[in-house]
């Protein structure tokens, strides 16, 4: 099975959510707008690839869409980090959140080309100054 087939199987919306944990300090609802948070990124990887048939093309775009969740996984982290640092407490609904992303992140990650993660990684992870 190609990386591409891999990713189509992965963005499976059945099996996408069946595995996301929550704590018990966020409510029915919210836990529903994390699934559908992850289910539209999901559904939108899976769109674009469907419609790529070029292979080369359809591994930039799900290295693009890798960048968009990271990047904002990486601001939610940020943010979660000031929260802890400052209040002493954190957005319960934003720490779960982080943590589903960072889930579909590593689900993703295995089909990305190795050599664009490399490179993403070291941009996204750097900090940079405006």
């Amino acid at each position: 099975m190609s990386k591409l087939d891999q990713a189509r199987s992965i963005l499976d919306a059945g099996r996408l959510v069946a595995d996301i944990h929550f704590t018990d300090t966020i409510d029915d609802a919210q836990k529903a707008a994390i699934r559908d948070h992850l289910l539209d990124q999901a559904e939108r990887m899976k769109s674009g690839l469907d419609d790529i048939k070029d292979d080369d093309d359809a591994g930039y775009f799900l290295a693009v869409k890798y960048v968009e969740c990271k990047a904002g996984w990486i601001q939610m982290n940020l943010q979660l980090n000031y929260q802890t640092v400052l209040r002493g407490e954190k957005d319960e609904f934003l720490f779960n959140k982080a943590a589903a992303v960072a889930g579909f992140l590593g689900r993703i990650e295995p089909v990305v080309c190795e050599d664009d993660l490399d490179t993403i990684n070291t941009m996204l992870l750097r900090k940079m100054r405006g």
